[in-house]
């Protein structure tokens, strides 16, 4: 049996794998990145980690020798995480990730009493030594990698395609023919809506009143006036509409929240033509994140890009968790198969 460990900006999510690679256990703790970033130390991030660990040890009464080592993706190899390790340089498929692979066994970096075996990120390729000039060519990932390859094993997809992730950011990969993350382009917009609906006074504007009447606005209509707003008037002006709506229209909490998400959503567009503006093109994209999210960037991307895109969406908590999985299980496995130093994992 081995761990799974996905460390992100806000979560942390470890999953418990047996040899027939089937998850026995798993949990998750609202512990990440952010907090070293907050606090300027890595105390709360390892400390949050270990605690996860032997929690579900505890819980599903797992044996801690069962344990034979664990995996480690994400935001945790980057200079906010526990070991800060340099980004493989796109384009990066199975063979780079697993030739990538750090293992580290000093338990001051993470206390598990195991053997961690780190997965690198992934940076776009762009001039050197990079200058501002060339930030709109400049893009990472910490984790999405891994995922990538978990949906390019589950699923069958045209080469090239795009991958595009909804969490707490918004990320587009471009997927080569050779099945490999040839470039990817990031906006903030997750963590944008949780900062703007918990630290201003527009979260006031989206929470359930009794007995409001709603507007009678069709879920299209909000997200086309929405995008209207956003593409004259800007982010920031639209983003105050929805005090407008509230205080001066006749609207209900829900027709706020679709016109909320869909600011967003169109200011996520901008990324979108940003990578096909760079050669980064495909009709194909597969959406993976919450459901209401999916179904809000498929709208918008057909009325955008046309409706001749085909555009599947993943967004069932077992799947998404399979994604993170299955990747870095195909990443560990190939090195193995290709003679490297894993042979004690599996």
């Amino acid at each position: 049996m081995f761990a799974v460990i996905d460390c992100g900006t806000t979560m942390t999510r470890i999953y418990l794998v047996n040899d027939q690679k089937e998850i026995v256990a798993s949990g998750r703790k609202k512990v990440g990145v952010r907090d070293t970033s907050i606090t300027g130390s890595r105390d709360k991030l390892r400390n949050g980690v270990t605690e996860l660990f032997f929690e579900i040890l505890r819980e599903h009464q797992i044996p801690a020798d069962q344990v034979a080592f664990a995996i480690a993706s994400g935001m945790i190899t980057s200079e906010v995480g526990l070991i800060e390790i340099p980004h493989l340089v796109a384009p990066a498929g199975l063979p780079e990730l697993s030739d990538g692979i750090l293992e580290v066994a000093d338990q001051s970096v993470l206390p598990l009493g195991r053997p961690v075996y780190f997965i690198r990120g992934v940076r776009n390729r762009y001039p050197e030594p990079v200058r501002a000039q060339n930030l709109r060519q400049v893009d990472f990932m910490r984790g999405e990698e891994v995922q990538c390859i978990g949906i390019m094993n589950q699923y069958s997809l045209p080469y090239p395609c795009n991958l595009v992730a909804l969490s707490s950011h918004t990320k587009i990969m471009y997927i080569n023919e050779a099945r490999q993350i040839e470039a990817s382009a990031t906006t903030i917009s997750g963590q944008f809506y949780e900062a703007m609906v918990s630290s201003t006074n527009i979260g006031k504007s989206i929470v359930p009143v009794e007995g409001e009447e709603a507007g009678g606005y069709g879920y299209e209509e909000l997200i086309e006036i929405a995008a209207d707003c956003v593409r004259h008037a800007g982010l920031g002006r639209t983003m105050l509409m929805p005090r407008f709506l509230q205080v001066l229209m006749k609207t209900n909490s829900s027709e706020r929240q679709i016109f909320v998400d869909a600011a967003i959503a169109a200011d996520d567009l901008k990324a979108f033509h940003e990578m096909r503006s760079q050669g980064y093109h495909s009709d194909f994209y597969l959406l993976y994140g919450h459901e209401s999210r999916c179904r809000m960037y498929t709208c918008m991307l057909k009325k955008e890009f046309g409706r001749q895109l085909e555009i599947k969406s993943v967004h069932s908590k077992e799947d998404l968790d399979r994604m993170t999985v299955d990747g870095s299980i195909a990443v560990a496995l190939e090195r193995i198969q290709r003679g490297k130093s894993l042979e004690r994992m599996m």
